[in-house]
């Protein structure tokens, strides 16, 4: 059934119109802002107060894939893009019935207490933001716990423990690491 909206509800505009205006085209080049009022009708009503925009979104380093040289404590922190980077790329894997089940009950109850929609997609990106905030204390927990052996996949019991340890190791940094800022 169609939502009703009230009267002066604004409609959803996830770039502002200033930010837009801003932006050269990519045809024609950069525009001045007097040349693209020209060009713009004249409304007819009275123009609506623009939208609050949300604070800006403190974008993290891609992390490298080569073993770093020095120990992951020393390092400093890479130049930040001021350009988010395009979610192109999916971090599937595989979970029985059950286990996506409890997952995005989880995910709709957190949707609940919240009072607003969540998405799994959402809560994974979540995950990923608090694995790179704890990178250094994963590392540390996982050169305590000592080397692991996984099992091939066709030993169930044996990767479920597996699993279980690498889920201990995590939950250990989790705890020690500082506060997300």
């Amino acid at each position: 059934m169609a939502r009703k909206h009230s009267p002066d509800h604004q409609r959803y505009q996830p770039v502002d119109e200033a930010f837009i205006r801003s932006v050269p085209f990519a045809l024609g080049g950069p525009q001045s802002a007097t040349q693209e009022r020209e060009q713009q009708p004249v409304p007819l009503t009275p123009p609506q107060p623009a939208p609050v925009s949300p604070p800006p979104v403190k974008l993290l380093p891609t992390p490298r894939l080569e073993e770093p040289e020095e120990p992951v404590e020393d390092q400093q922190e890479p130049q930040v893009s001021i350009t988010p980077e395009r979610l192109d790329k999916p971090l599937k894997f595989r979970l029985p019935r059950s286990e996506r089940l409890d997952v995005m009950r989880i995910v709709s109850r957190l949707s609940d207490q919240v009072q607003t929609s969540v998405e799994w997609s959402h809560v994974g990106r979540a995950l990923v933001v608090l694995l790179r905030h704890a990178e250094s204390e994963i590392i540390k927990q996982a050169r305590r716990n000592g080397p692991l052996t996984r099992p091939p996949n066709d030993q169930a019991i044996a990767l479920a423990e597996f699993e279980q340890r690498i889920a201990q190791i995590v939950l250990r940094a989790f705890r020690d690491v500082s506060p997300l800022r």
